[in-house]
């Protein structure tokens, strides 16, 4: 098939946008449509290869697929190889290991559901902060070759006048499964191929229709006057680029959203196709060229050296943007000389192909077997044992199943903490029953506990100091669930109905009981989308809890470690304790500020509610210099980066305490406040006494 220069033009304008968005997402905030931009334009190259040998009798599976091993993965071993040593050198020593079971996933084009599996939303910490995140649409493209040549050549032999019509029927389809996905299981939507599929196809129903075999009409039918084919690549240009700047991250992509960067890669190829045009000459400059041609290079290394250069500037106290910069640039210099001195040598078809196949099969093995030695590897968090052993006891008390929070208990961050064992025979849906409910009292709960896994770290405490004060307590906690009564299907709930269940035990439970007083704990920042949306959430549930309970605590979230979700908070410390015994100062996340709201929602909500109280349980783990206080002499008060130890919840006994057995009184006890100046920097001089 004749080469089209344009198209590499249509490449770089993909590669830079996603590029620029990596870099800095401020910059360019809807870059990562350029990898939309890649799906359109791959389905109709290799459509259009495909019906070129097929017409010309010349296409033969065996050698489409062993092209397309030369062209894809050479380089993409190479990637996957230096990025887990680079992690293995510079990084913690469990990032590595994660790494590796990633690169793993990689090199067997199932990239994407690793990544939906392990790793979570597109914007979650854990993909942000993967070197290996950019790989899910290399598997969705390689998925695609596997399976798309066949059907196409089916269809091609069973009705070659239908073929477009097949196409776009095919589409339709996958955009219907894409809309509904978005809204109802937005992450394997991203994700997946089926959901995914129609963006290539749309490419491949181009590539029929500019194909006269097969376009049912002749190809004069194609042809376009040279006024609305500049009208079409017009379009075309101003389409992506709205879709590069006004398309933001969030649960509505790809959906309808992603019609923006689809459709006008669409109409910018039938612009293209139909002849020469300005916009046609203006991708064919040599500039665009040179980058369209070592794009698939550069979209494999520019990642993970943006991903390391973030890293090390966290790790390391210096602003991400520089590590994103340095990383972004380093990834371009090497992307530059992996497309020069592996990618191409290694895609010749010429005399010493079976060298290179040879070359092909070594670099896999290679690859394969470090990767494997790196997951077998088991790191240690506190190898000096600087630190006591950190433990959690919340899942003893959650309400919900525990299943899905053994996988939690199992991954990197929390391979050094103790979880007591869960007993074989506790039910999955405590919460029918009225959860874990421990009479120490009277003969229903006087205090209970809702929330989600940070209710969870407060309850062996509470329960602890009812047990001493003969008070009933029951907690209504479930992992990984939110407080208010919205809930959804997770793992806890295998149906919206059972979801609903849940909501509406917790409502029954409280109308029976009316107890003494309800602990409303959660982890806030997670509805930090919409201050407005949150304050409202916020009023509704109250008007529902308020009504039963003589007392209603909304406590503090404690601060989030900025990065601690995704590394082993025990390993970075020490990590960064290798030069100097000093312990490392840590810092709230970008969430802080929503926190902060909450608070003065909820204080704000207490001149409605009379009987809300505020409890400040975050104030003692801020240190006078403003970073978190997540150690105290031996005793690691977190147990990752949001979560407070067993230890760490003891430092705030004395709140709970006061709150507990104060529950009956008039008025509450000074240490809970009804409404308290809103600082919006919590200061030494604020703290409890003795939480210094």
């Amino acid at each position: 098939m004749r080469y089209s220069p344009p198209l590499d033009g249509i490449r770089a304008i993909a590669i830079l946008a996603v590029l620029i968005f990596h870099i800095s997402a401020n910059a360019l905030c809807g870059g990562f449509t350029g990898v939309d931009v890649f799906f359109v334009l791959s389905g109709f190259l290799i459509t259009s290869n495909i019906l070129y040998g097929y017409c010309s009798e010349q296409f033969s599976f065996s050698e489409f697929y062993l092209r397309r091993v030369q062209r894809l993965v050479p380089n993409s071993l190479l990637t996957v190889l230096v990025t887990i040593l680079l992690w293995a050198l510079f990084m913690p020593p469990s990032s590595a290991r994660q790494t590796a079971q990633h690169g793993l996933w990689t090199i067997l084009n199932l990239s994407n559901v690793f990544i939906w599996k392990d790793l979570g939303g597109y914007w979650g910490n854990a993909a942000e902060q993967s070197p290996l995140t950019h790989t899910w649409s290399l598997a969705v493209e390689e998925q695609f070759y596997l399976i798309f040549p066949a059907m196409l050549v089916f269809a091609v032999k069973m009705c070659p006048k239908r073929l477009k019509t097949l196409l776009i029927a095919g589409s339709i389809i996958s955009f219907a499964l894409c809309v509904y996905g978005t809204y109802h299981f937005s992450t394997p939507t991203f994700y997946l191929l089926p959901t995914r599929f129609w963006e290539l196809l749309i490419g491949a129903a181009l590539a029929v229709h500019r194909n006269p075999e097969f376009a049912g009409n002749p190809a004069s039918r194609f042809a376009m006057g040279d006024g609305l084919r500049e009208a079409i690549g017009a379009a075309g240009v101003l389409t992506i680029t709205a879709g590069f700047l006004f398309i933001r991250n969030g649960s509505s992509f790809p959906g309808y959203v992603a019609l923006a960067p689809t459709l006008g890669t669409f109409l910018i190829l039938a612009s293209i196709a139909g002849g020469s045009s300005r916009l046609s000459r203006l991708l064919s400059t040599r500039p665009l060229v040179l980058i369209g041609k070592a794009s698939y290079s550069l979209y494999l290394w520019h990642w993970p050296l943006i991903t390391l250069g973030k890293a090390l500037a966290v790790l390391h106290a210096a602003p991400q943007i520089f590590g994103s910069v340095a990383g972004g640039a380093v990834g371009v210099l090497a992307g530059t000389l992996a497309y020069a001195a592996v990618e191409n040598p290694l895609r010749r078809r010429g005399p010493g192909r079976s060298l290179r196949f040879a070359i092909i099969g070594a670099g896999f093995a290679t690859t394969a077997i470090v990767g494997a030695a790196a997951i077998h590897h088991r790191p240690v968090a506190d190898p000096n044992h600087r630190f006591a052993p950190t433990e959690f006891f919340g899942e003893t008390y959650s309400a919900g199943n525990a299943e899905g929070a053994a996988d939690a208990i199992h991954s990197t961050r929390y391979y050094d903490v103790y979880f007591p064992p869960v007993p074989a025979d506790r039910r999955k849906d405590l919460w029918r029953s009225g959860g874990v409910v421990h009479l120490y009292g009277s003969t229903h709960p006087q205090a209970v506990v809702l929330g989600s896994s940070h209710a969870l770290m407060y309850s062996r405490l509470i329960d602890d100091i009812c047990r001493e004060s003969h008070i009933s307590v029951a907690f209504l906690a479930v992992d990984a669930t939110p407080i208010f009564f919205d809930n959804t299907v997770n793992y806890n709930f295998t149906s919206a109905s059972e979801a609903r269940a849940f909501d509406n035990a917790r409502r029954h439970w409280l109308k029976q009981w009316r107890p003494n007083a309800v602990f409303l704990i959660d982890r806030w920042d997670t509805f930090s989308d919409s201050k407005r949306s949150f304050q409202s959430t916020f009023e509704d549930f109250l008007k529902q809890i308020c009504p039963y309970a003589d007392k209603v605590f909304f406590v503090a979230q404690v601060p989030a470690i900025q990065d601690g979700d995704q590394y082993n908070l025990r390993e970075i410390v020490n990590w960064r304790m290798r030069k100097s015994d000093q312990v490392p100062l840590l810092y709230s996340d970008a969430n802080e500020a929503f926190r902060r709201q909450s608070v003065s929602i909820a204080e704000a909500e207490a001149g409605q509610f009379g009987n809300l109280f505020i409890l400040r349980a975050d104030l003692p783990f801020y240190t006078a210099q403003g970073s978190v206080e997540y150690v105290s002499g031996r005793s690691f008060l977190y147990a990752d980066g949001n979560h407070l130890s067993e230890a760490g919840a003891e430092r705030v006994r004395d709140l709970f305490r006061t709150a507990i057995n104060g529950m009956t009184a008039n008025s509450p006890p000074d240490a809970v406040t009804k409404q308290r100046a809103k600082n919006e920097t919590p200061s030494v001089s604020s703290m409890a006494p003795g939480h210094r």
